[in-house]
């Protein structure tokens, strides 16, 4: 009976030490990671009051096969930007857990983006899905975190659903980007309801 005892506390400790280490902040200037499922509304608040003038979500892929906010804050630090460009950045489970949302330092402090052009960097929240969709499928967890995501963004900016585009899609940005085989309509249709 001891044994039995000291299984199940060592399970439950085991089980309390991965859920700490999920919620767990990221990498630098990368906060607000949230496993698929969980209530997101408290992981993505900004630290500071939401500035107003956010009218758009610019929806973009990494164009890689791995990636996670702290390896493209590490990128675009390397480019000499101030860190990671996009306000949120989803998992695909090569670097974080696929689906994983993680809030990054732009959007904690309600900053403009560095993700598309000067006049929508100040304006469009970016989110960056961690793949290539020219050449493969989101996975199902990024659709569903994606749309969570977004109709959060939605609802708490004041954006309506179709000002959710594709990065190809703003002016001035000759681009593929998100990739066609990610379906913006579908997104679009999904929020409206």
């Amino acid at each position: 009976m001891n044994r039995l005892v000291a299984g199940f506390v060592l399970a439950q400790a085991i089980f309390t030490a991965s859920v700490l280490a999920l919620r767990a902040p990221g990498g630098a200037g990368v906060a607000g990671n949230l496993v698929p499922g969980e209530d997101p509304s408290a992981a993505w608040e900004p630290r500071v009051p939401l500035r107003s003038g956010w009218t758009h979500v610019i929806v973009h892929h990494s164009a890689s096969a791995t990636g996670s906010a702290a390896h493209f804050d590490r990128i675009h630090r390397e480019k000499g930007w101030e860190g990671l460009g996009y306000h949120f950045v989803v998992g695909n489970g090569s670097m974080t857990d696929d689906g994983r949302v993680e809030a990054g330092g732009r959007w904690l402090e309600q900053r403009d983006g560095a993700h598309a052009k000067p006049e929508w960097n100040a304006r469009a929240i970016g989110i960056c899905l961690v793949g290539d969709f020219e050449k493969s499928d989101p996975t199902p967890a990024q659709v569903a975190s994606l749309e969570a995501l977004c109709r959060w963004l939605c609802r708490r900016c004041g954006i309506p659903p179709a000002n959710v585009v594709g990065h190809g899609a703003t002016h001035g940005n000759a681009t593929l980007c998100p990739g066609r085989r990610l379906d913006l309509g579908a997104l679009r249709t999904a929020l409206a309801r």
